[in-house]
């Protein structure tokens, strides 16, 4: 034993003092040229040290270099990879025999780092060397089972590691982004490897100062994958981020714990980033806040608890991705009490502040009545998603929506929407829609109920318009299919109907209307407003084709029909309407509507509807006295101008029958042809 105990001496003796004449056995610049030639073989880059070149062995093995330079790949947009002023690195020699190793000094000052990806894709710290393709099976093998004796030392002692006046530069050519860090200073400390571990700093990014820090309970846990304390802190003048809880490895990410963002102005921060917020409103975005459980295990990530301020608006919810499958999988709930978008409208549609006009929307090709640029929905494929939205209350414009609930499912491409709540205006609502994106050829289908809705305030908080009152019903159950608007246009199918109950309509009084056109427009005095028992009508879509022909409002002088057609391909109209003037109090809804219609033909383009009497509808009814006749007779009061407008029609006097179509034409107004 006491041999083996003197052989090792006398082996620790030589190795000692070999180290220790190395310098002045081996010249410092023959070191200095194998170390540039070696880097060269490993990177197929030149290292060029352009300063002083300095090598120590004992008591410390170090190498101090000045000027140090590293190439750039071929093509690159700079010459150099990485330029350092100056390197210093500091080992202490007898740890470092016994597997300590022992970091005295580790200092970068003024380092400048420039990394880039070309447009093919390729990062510039890829190197094209034999010696690539063969390291990763060795380094995959060292790493496979994890653990500090992966890195074959017993310990690690940190002193003075620093990086000063850092650089780094970042380039991609392929998906335009350009990042630049300025003033980057870094400092890590840890006394071992079961020792607390810290690394602390700051750099700047668009002239704002951002400072990091980084604390790990024992660096040693995480090398061997067992839990350990960490906390980061992230904190800067638009961005403020933390995180404390514990932390089992880095890769795979295993880890757990409470972490908050806050970001005192969105608008802020988007200014910052490079992105300003334009055309929107001055009031919004402004201060930002999240806090809840993180949570990451492998491909799995999860923020549940979460709490959500966003100027006004306050929720809560539940957030988790799975990376392990073909595409993402992304299951979320969020819950938020008053969902007030007006601060966030462009400021042209009600938000306050600029006050520039919008932008003119881009013009279709001459002729071309819908879109017929292909739909690129092929995102729909690339995650998976269940998410779940609930409001208490939602404020858009004037719009005033009360609880509702939206569920959302994306699953291989089809989309499912279901309103499974609405409630506005004392009225509910429910929607489906389903968006199929499998196959080229985008598939939609939708169904929309609302009932017993309030018309008139929705209508004037949502379009200024005073002038109706009652009880709404809207049902729709629409298809189609198409790779892009014109095709989906052209194969719209379905159905659907109105109805508004027990309603009026301010600023006409047709009942006074009917009286005018029997009795030479006598002043009755009447408040401007007529009075409906309903308003109702049913309609078909087939190919893009709409079509109505039971239109009706019924009220106690004036009964409505209306029929005709939508062409939503070539977007015209051919509709006919029908009022009836009727000389009956019987109710709204009662009786034979005995009267004289005076049809109304709406035709045209959208952009140029045409209103004009039917002509041969008025003169069959003015040619026919019986009708007439009943309606006068049925008016109170009618004197000497009602029997001259009667013998006027009996005769078929055109002056008689002009004067009566000028009447229901004032009644109904538009444009004249």
């Amino acid at each position: 034993m006491k041999k083996i105990v003197i052989a090792i001496v006398v082996i620790l003796v030589v190795i000692v003092g070999l180290v220790v004449a190395l310098p002045f056995i081996v010249p410092t610049d023959r070191i200095k040229q194998e170390l540039i030639l070696a880097t060269n073989d490993a990177t197929g880059r030149d290292l060029a040290i352009n300063g002083d070149f300095n090598l120590s062995v004992f008591p410390t093995l170090g190498v101090t270099a000045e000027s140090v330079t590293f190439s750039n790949a071929p093509g690159a947009q700079n010459a150099d990879m990485a330029t350092i002023d100056s390197l210093t690195v500091k080992l202490s020699l007898m740890p470092l025999i016994t597997g300590n190793v022992q970091v005295d000094e580790f200092i970068l000052t003024k380092p400048v780092i420039n990394l880039a990806v070309d447009k093919s894709g390729k990062a510039n710290w890829e190197f094209d060397t034999a010696k690539k393709e063969e390291e990763p099976k060795a380094t995959e093998s060292a790493s496979s089972e994890g653990g500090a004796a992966d890195l074959g030392i017993s310990d690690l002692n940190l002193g003075d590691v620093r990086i000063v006046d850092g650089v780094v530069n970042y380039i991609d050519q392929s998906g335009g982004t350009d990042i630049n860090l300025s003033d980057i200073n870094i400092e890590l400390v840890l006394l071992g490897l079961e020792q607390p571990f810290e690394a602390k700093g700051s750099a700047v990014w668009n002239s704002e100062k951002v400072e990091l820090d980084v604390n790990v309970g024992a660096l040693r846990s995480i090398l061997e994958n067992i839990e350990t304390t960490a906390a980061v802190d992230v904190k800067s003048k638009n961005i403020n981020l933390n995180f404390d809880g514990q932390v089992k490895s880095i890769q795979p990410l295993n880890l757990g714990g409470t972490t908050t963002l806050d970001l005192p102005s969105v608008r802020d921060l988007a200014a910052w980033a490079g992105a300003p917020l334009e055309g929107v409103s001055e009031t919004g975005f402004g201060p930002f806040k999240i806090s809840g459980k993180l949570g990451a295990n492998d491909t799995k990530y999860s923020f549940s608890e979460a709490n959500i301020s966003f100027d006004e608006i306050v929720g809560a919810g539940d957030f988790s991705i799975d990376l392990g499958g073909k595409v993402p999988d992304i299951v979320g709930k969020l819950a938020l009490e008053t969902l007030d978008l007006n601060p966030y409208l462009p400021a042209d549609e009600g938000g306050e502040g600029s006050a520039e006009a919008p932008t003119a929307p881009a013009q279709k090709a001459s002729g071309e009545k819908w879109d017929t640029t292909p739909i690129d929905l092929s995102a729909l494929k690339t995650v998976n998603a269940k998410f779940d939205l609930s409001v208490q209350q939602i404020l858009f414009k004037k719009i005033e929506i009360g609880a509702s609930a939206l569920a959302t499912t994306l699953k291989n491409g089809i989309l499912d929407l279901a309103l499974n709540e609405m409630n506005l205006y004392e009225g509910t609502g429910r929607a489906t829609i389903r968006l199929d994106a499998q196959n080229p050829t985008l598939k939609i289908t939708n169904a929309v109920t609302v009932e017993n809705i309030q018309l008139n305030p929705l209508l004037t908080d949502a379009a200024d318009f005073e002038k109706l009152e009652g009880k709404g019903m809207f049902q729709t159950d629409l298809s189609t299919s198409g790779k892009s608007q014109a095709d989906m246009v052209n194969a719209l199918n379905g159905n659907g109907q109105i109805l508004f109950e027990d309603g009026s309509i301010s600023g006409v009084n047709l009942a006074a209307m009917a009286r005018n056109i029997t009795t030479a427009f006598t002043d009755s005095g009447e408040e401007q407003k007529t009075d409906f028992a309903e308003i109702s009508g049913t309609y078909q879509i087939t190919n893009g084709i709409l079509t109505n022909d039971d239109l009706k409002m019924l009220n106690p002088f004036i009964r409505l029909t209306g029929s005709g057609t939508v062409e939503l391909p070539q977007q015209t109209v051919n509709y006919r309407i029908e009022p009836k003037l009727v000389a009956t109090t019987e109710g709204q809804g009662g009786g034979e509507a005995t009267g004289v219609a005076v049809p109304i033909l709406v035709t045209g383009s959208w952009d140029n509807l045409n209103y004009a009497p039917d002509l041969a509808g008025v003169l069959k009814n003015a040619t026919n006295p019986e009708g007439v006749k009943k309606l006068l007779e049925g008016a109170k009061g009618s004197g000497d101008g009602v029997k001259d407008t009667l013998k006027g029609v009996k005769e078929k006097d055109p002056a008689a029958v002009k004067n009566l179509l000028d009447a229901a034409g004032g009644l109904l107004g538009g444009k004249k042809n």
